[in-house]
């Protein structure tokens, strides 16, 4: 089959990869940087000041992208809101339900919700039954503010039991709701066996796609590379996208913390002024969607020679 034609790439950033802004700095930045687009983080909206977002959001034509909640994870994360951990299944279901109400308003492209993760493959997050239970509950919310929910996979290095992508196929399968898609991040989706094949053939599923590098000696979760650098995993996990057909949208998600979640790495691009580290990130960006799409164009015509 025949991939559709290309177009420019619509992209985006997710606001969790400037910490030192607020969400009106991330406006200011997106427009400084070309940006088309922001995955709100709601950490960064103000109570009170929602309208005044939405419509700086629209004044700037930005696209509000891959929406995070203020707690987006089933079974917890060992970052992030430090309560979360201690909530019950019902609490987090609860908090995660009045977030999406909260984000609705920005009509995002679809809001980001994950299975979970210790940071400790040897211990992942569980129970998985706790997903079965809680994803349907959180789908039917988003549904009533006609919104799509980006199922998110974490890699099993970064301690989660969903971890590959037909396993997160088979709980979209078994919950059935059609509001529920699948987000890919080739940071956590790299060491896949058999990536590519589980790309073609769930590429009906993927609806978000996140774009980072992974470093050769990543030092935690929070420890991302520029895309194209580090071990290069970009231009193949990009290029298998667009030859399976994925025309959505990239969102460019790296972090590298500077002491903001605990470990203060002196190469830290979170160092520099977070405009400067976008602009450096849509140029990677824009190398590695070049090289990408050179190479899907050369997948299609072997394909076509077969």
């Amino acid at each position: 089959m025949t991939a559709p034609a290309l177009e420019r790439p619509r992209f985006s950033f997710t606001a969790y990869c400037t910490p030192h802004n607020d969400a009106f700095d991330d406006i200011r930045d997106a427009v400084a940087t070309g940006a088309d687009g922001i995955g709100l983080s709601e950490l960064k909206i103000e109570t009170g000041r929602e309208n005044e977002l939405h419509d700086a959001m629209e004044q700037a034509g930005l696209v509000s992208t891959f929406c995070v909640p203020r707690s987006h994870t089933l079974l917890g994360m060992p970052f992030g809101p430090a309560s979360q951990l201690k909530l019950s299944l019902q609490q987090r279901v609860d908090m995660i339900a009045a977030s999406i109400e909260r984000l609705a308003r920005f009509n995002p492209v679809a809001i980001v919700i994950a299975p979970g993760a210790t940071g400790d493959p040897i211990h992942p997050a569980g129970p998985v039954e706790d997903v079965y239970e809680a994803l349907p509950i959180i789908a039917d919310v988003a549904a009533e503010f006609g919104q799509q929910i980006a199922f998110e996979l974490l890699g099993q290095r970064r301690g989660s039991a969903i971890s590959t992508i037909p396993d997160m196929v088979a709980v979209m399968d078994a919950i059935n709701r059609p509001n529920v898609g699948l987000a890919l991040d080739n940071f956590h989706s790299w060491p896949e066996e058999g990536l590519y094949e589980h790309i073609h053939e769930h590429i009906d599923r993927v609806i978000a796609a996140q774009v980072c590098d992974v470093r050769i000696d990543e030092r935690s979760g929070l420890d991302r590379e520029m895309p194209g650098l580090g071990r290069a995993t970009a231009v193949p996990w990009v290029a298998n996208l667009l030859d399976a057909g994925y025309r959505g949208w990239w969102e460019f998600e790296v972090f590298s913390d500077d002491g903001t979640f605990g470990n203060d790495f002196p190469d830290s691009y979170w160092h520099m002024p977070h405009a400067e580290f976008l602009r450096m990130g849509r140029q990677h960006f824009e190398t590695v969607w070049q090289e990408a799409t050179d190479l899907a164009a050369a997948m299609q015509r072997r394909s076509r020679g077969r």
